[in-house]
């Protein structure tokens, strides 16, 4: 059984909105753009506490369905709570590039070159890359596009959650909780429960262990995601995850 102490990387949505519609993402058909719904702060600050209770010391992404640096002043704000309460942990995020990411403290920015316009390269401490995209998948069915019939195991459920701007938890970078297929698989709700029971809860383990052994549900089959940056072996920045 999995522990969330084998958890590597929390991607964190501290808002909805996304100032881009791209054809590759379900907000281009839902709708993050016309509004922005911040997170409670009372329950942004219950996941920090417990994750600083459980000694979490790996990654948290902000980088999620919504582009974090569009409201620079409450992303500074939910850094330095987690700095106070998490001395260890790893904070990354992507980015689309289009808002200025200076003077902001994150270990890690990846920016998106979505309109493949940009020289790719890593800076020389390792903090800013800017990259492409690479394999696009169909986001757990979300998207219409050519699917691949995936033969081969996933684990990155063991080592991954998914916390969207309401407090629900996926199991997947690629599941939400806005997405009318996906909402079977989502694993709970941080408004009732603690992220720990929700982790360890039967229908989380049993969603780990059935596409650890490819028994895919529909929404999966089509996936050919493989282990990500800050969830493989050996993975994250510069090695040390």
């Amino acid at each position: 059984m999995s522990s969330i102490h084998d958890v590597r990387l929390i991607e964190l949505e501290i808002h909805s909105y996304c100032n881009r519609t791209c054809l590759w993402c379900p907000n281009s058909y839902i709708d993050r753009h016309s509004s922005k719904i911040n997170m409670d702060e009372r329950l942004f600050k219950s996941i920090i506490d417990e994750l600083s209770d459980l000694s979490f010391n790996k990654v948290i992404s902000f980088s999620r369905y919504n582009e974090p640096f569009s409201d620079k002043e409450l992303l500074m704000k939910r850094i330095a709570y987690i700095r106070e309460m998490l001395h260890d942990v790893i904070l990354v995020t992507n980015t689309n590039g289009d808002y200025d990411t200076s003077g902001v403290d994150i270990d890690q920015i990846t920016e998106m070159d979505y309109d493949m316009n940009k020289k790719h390269y890593t800076s020389a401490d390792g903090k800013y890359r800017v990259t492409g995209l690479t394999e696009i998948n169909n986001r757990g069915g979300a998207l219409q596009m050519k699917q691949v019939k995936r033969d081969f195991p996933c684990f990155e459920p063991k080592y991954f959650i998914g916390i969207d701007y309401t407090g629900m938890v996926t199991p997947c970078c690629n599941i939400r909780s806005d997405v009318p297929i996906h909402k079977p698989y989502v694993l709970g709700s941080l408004k009732f429960e603690t992220l720990q029971e929700i982790f360890e809860s039967k229908k989380a383990e049993k969603f780990r262990d059935d596409v650890a052994h490819m028994r895919f549900p529909n929404i999966c089959e089509g996936c050919g995601k493989k282990p990500g940056r800050y969830t493989r072996d050996n993975g994250g920045i510069n090695g040390v995850i």
